[in-house]
């Protein structure tokens, strides 16, 4: 299972009396490693103080310029439902010994090779420079 939830607001303002961006980064990175969903719950009662909103406006500036280095994607929930009603009408085919992907939106898709190596699983995604990843 790939985690997706971060801290809320009210634990880290509230709970912890941490007004720090080290916590949310620690998470988008563990999370990011595993290619998880990141979201955000953020309730503007506890970012009605100064140093509260300081902190989220810090990490919408680190998320923005995560999305500026190609290193996420920030969609809409509708625009993550369009990606996997495009998905699901895709098909990966073989064509003289070479896999391709067919279907509305292969132009976003990529093809993994998956393998199991000392009980670990390994992925390389195929792209114009592959990207090897461990799922821990």
């Amino acid at each position: 299972m790939k985690p997706t939830a971060t801290t809320h607001d009210y634990s880290l303002f509230i709970i912890l009396r941490s007004y720090l961006l080290e916590l949310w980064q620690k998470q988008i990175e563990l999370i990011t490693q595993k290619h998880g969903l990141i979201t955000f719950i953020v309730h503007p009662d506890y970012i009605i103080e100064k140093r509260a909103r300081d902190t989220y406006q810090t990490l919408l500036e680190y998320i923005a310029r995560m999305r500026s280095d190609g290193k996420a994607w920030i969609a809409l929930p509708r625009e993550v439902a369009d990606w996997w009603r495009q998905r699901r009408q895709m098909k990966l085919v073989r064509d003289n010994g070479v896999w391709r992907i067919e279907g509305p939106g292969k132009e976003r898709a990529r093809i993994a090779y998956a393998a199991v190596d000392g009980g670990k699983i390994s992925c390389e995604i195929e792209s114009s420079g592959k990207q090897a990843f461990d799922f821990g």
